[in-house]
């Protein structure tokens, strides 16, 4: 999830621990009160501090050093005594560090680790045991939905402290019946486009962006074949695009480099091609997870040299903003060609 929607998670979550002082009461709230609303939004923040310290290619960064170790329930205790620790140094007469830790590691798990768990693009939460990237698929990164609510609640809060408790926990309900909504379409989609294809090997049902009721899916059927779709709460499954993907196009050597396979563990439904450019080979990685119409949205794109050595590496998005709307909208079905 997003930054904003991570910290008003973390002051949801800060707003569930019964306070010391009532919020209608008159007396100043207490500095454990208060370290606790602090500690929880810093635990909800921080383990996103890892883009900062990455280093890289584009593709290493964006796969392998965000939502690296800060992201595992592994170190899911430090992060919360960093928190506690902060919040603490700020309001450390009479604290109390017990109940602030707590509500801390609460924070990391439920108001980081979890939203990141439930989007499409997944986060590798059993580090460093397991270097797997695990999603739910419930949600898209950025989700307006998830989020106003709880921006709604943080403004009662603040314009009306005496019910700024029951402002922010009433945002979060509202918040999390939304994602319990999401939970039960991708159950009741799956199972229709499961039963669509009654041949696929296996299927999975992807959220869209800024769409409740749409929602894209991919079916692994016999031979390589994957077939890309759309899938509506009212409709039956609209298959787009049928493609071959076999997953043994690429030669040895090329898997053998760490940025290549680095998209390859990301990419769970892959359309690989192997091109050869001036200084070398280009490999062209996307998944059919994120498509419009069929046609792939996101593509890890890296060149190798004859001595398999990284030139370059990016991410493409499909076209720019204009061309992803029109596609959207219906329009073309695939962006523009560009010249290497």
């Amino acid at each position: 999830m997003d930054n904003l929607t991570h910290g008003l998670l973390g002051l949801a979550v800060g707003a569930l621990r019964q306070p010391d002082v009532r919020p209608d009461s008159p007396e100043r709230s207490s500095s454990t009160d208060r370290a606790v609303l602090l500690a929880s939004v810093l635990a909800a923040e921080l383990p996103d501090l890892d883009t900062l310290l990455a280093r890289g290619d584009a593709v290493t960064v964006a796969l392998h050093a965000h939502r690296g170790l800060s992201h595992s329930l592994f170190f899911a205790p430090v992060v919360a005594l960093a928190a506690t620790l902060v919040a603490w140094a700020v309001f450390r007469r009479d604290t109390r560090l017990p109940p602030v830790f707590l509500t801390s590691l609460t924070s990391v798990l439920f108001a980081h680790l979890l939203p990141d768990l439930w989007t499409g693009w997944g986060t590798r939460v059993l580090l460093p045991f397991s270097d797997a990237r695990l999603s739910l698929d419930w949600t898209v990164v950025v989700d307006p939905w998830v989020t106003l609510p709880l921006v709604a609640g943080a403004v009662v809060a603040w314009r009306r402290r005496a019910v700024w408790r029951r402002a922010l926990l009433l945002g979060l309900a509202c918040s999390m019946a939304y994602v319990g909504a999401r939970v039960v379409s991708w159950s009741v989609l799956t199972r229709r486009v499961d039963g669509a294809h009654p041949g696929a090997e296996s299927v999975r049902v992807f959220p869209a962006p800024f769409s409740f009721s749409t929602w894209r899916y991919v079916a692994r059927l016999p031979g390589d074949v994957l077939a890309a779709g759309d899938v509506t709460l009212l409709g039956e499954p609209r298959e787009a695009r049928r493609v071959t993907a076999p997953v043994d196009v690429l030669p040895g050597d090329l898997r053998e480099v760490p940025t290549v396979r680095e998209a390859l563990a990301w990419a769970r439904f892959p359309v690989v091609t192997v091109t050869q450019v001036e200084t070398g080979r280009e490999v062209r990685v996307a998944d059919l997870r994120y498509h419009l119409h069929g046609e792939p949205t996101l593509t890890f794109v890296v060149r190798v040299d004859a001595a398999g050595t990284v030139t370059e590496a990016r991410l493409e998005r499909g076209g720019s903003a204009s061309e992803l709307l029109r596609r959207w909208r219906g329009g073309d079905t695939a962006p523009k060609s560009r010249s290497p």
